[in-house]
């Protein structure tokens, strides 16, 4: 019997060719591992490449930002050189940040959905290196949704904000690897010197099980690979206060509930490749709660924003107006969030163009 070759995330397969006699920085976070855990900025070091500063995201390089906190930039404590916040004064990498290297890696655990972040970051990494003539590599990595199909509406260009910041479907099913490739092409990066080290091993036939046989968390709240699963079909909820999605907690987006309302009586449609089932949870204060509880089962099936459209339906039909103008309800995030003024299907198909697995 002949089993499939291990996945490598793309950190490991950089050509030593391409970082020799170069200054490097690392645009990474926790979750930026070798398959045997190591972190990748100290298997560059280890390796012996000048890795002469580090970039955090959203979150920052050590993980320890919440959701939307402001970072400044500090030095690591051991290696005495640079950690640049790519989310606090600026969001993109200054000409002065730039100046101190000659290849920027990223290398990122992201999530395949336009309100995660980190393909925003990516877009102005390569605006910024095709501006200031750096060379870019991403280590590409495995993503929880590359196993289902692209989904929802497409970015409308007066509803771009930092959680939607690409020319892509809400979901769009690709790697970070093929969304930079699908990027210089969409949007005209020509000088940009893009190089993409592809995981080994890495097909789109893998269970989600077999991509992430370890799974690093890449922001607070992505704890486990469930929540990564489920975060495109709760993240709205952020901008609708009165109901709970158990941030703060271990079943961060795969849960939902409120104080004021028991959420087991929502009646939904079937969901394509999602359970969905009565739960009580507590929430972050502590505060049991009635709800749901949502798993995804088949990511081939899933279709994340459908999901959503239809939750959502169904809440409004069960809150009525009191969903969208409750006390601190965010009407124009749950607007940014979507990228979008009219987030229901249809949806045009998109294809993804740039597949490498």
């Amino acid at each position: 019997m002949t089993t499939s070759a291990p996945v490598r995330p793309g950190i490991e397969s950089i050509p030593r060719e391409w970082l020799a006699d170069q200054r490097v920085g690392l645009v990474a976070h926790p979750a930026s591992r070798t398959a045997d855990g190591r972190h990748s900025a100290a298997m560059l070091r280890d390796s012996g490449i000048e890795l002469t500063a580090l970039f955090g995201p959203e979150h920052g390089f050590f993980g320890h930002g919440g959701a939307g906190e402001t970072l400044t930039d500090s030095r690591h404590p051991e290696w005495d050189i640079p950690i640049f916040s790519l989310y606090g004064e600026t969001r993109a990498p200054t000409p002065a940040m730039l100046e101190m290297i000659d290849i920027v890696i990223v290398d990122l655990q992201a999530i395949a959905c336009r309100a995660y972040t980190y393909g925003s970051t990516l877009r102005l990494l390569m605006e910024a290196c095709a501006t200031h003539g750096k060379t870019l590599i991403v280590a590409d990595r495995p993503d929880p949704l590359m196993r289902s199909a692209p989904d929802g509406p497409m970015l409308e260009a007066d509803c771009a904000s930092f959680v939607g910041l690409i020319p892509t479907p809400f979901c769009h099913g690709m790697t970070l690897g093929e969304l930079a490739l699908f990027l210089r092409e969409e949007l005209g990066f020509d000088r940009l010197d893009l190089r993409v080290a592809p995981c080994t091993g890495l097909t789109r036939h893998l269970s989600v099980q077999q991509l992430f046989p370890t799974w690093h968390a890449p922001s607070p709240a992505i704890v486990a690979l469930e929540n990564a699963l489920c975060f495109p079909m709760t993240v709205f909820f952020e901008a609708l206060p009165m109901l709970d999605h158990a941030r703060g907690t271990p079943l961060a987006f795969q849960c939902i509930g409120s104080t004021q309302v028991d959420l087991t009586q929502l009646v939904l449609p079937p969901l394509p490749g999602v359970l969905v089932g009565p739960c009580d949870y507590p929430d972050q204060t502590g505060q049991r709660l009635n709800g749901l509880r949502l798993q995804v089962t088949d990511p081939a099936a899933y279709r994340p924003a459908a999901a959503a459209i239809a939750l959502l339906n169904a809440l409004e039909t069960l809150l009525g107006p009191d969903l969208w103008t409750s006390a601190d309800s965010r009407p124009d995030f749950y607007t940014q969030l979507w990228g979008a003024r009219t987030p229901a299907p249809p949806w045009p198909t998109f294809t993804i163009p740039q597949r490498l697995y």
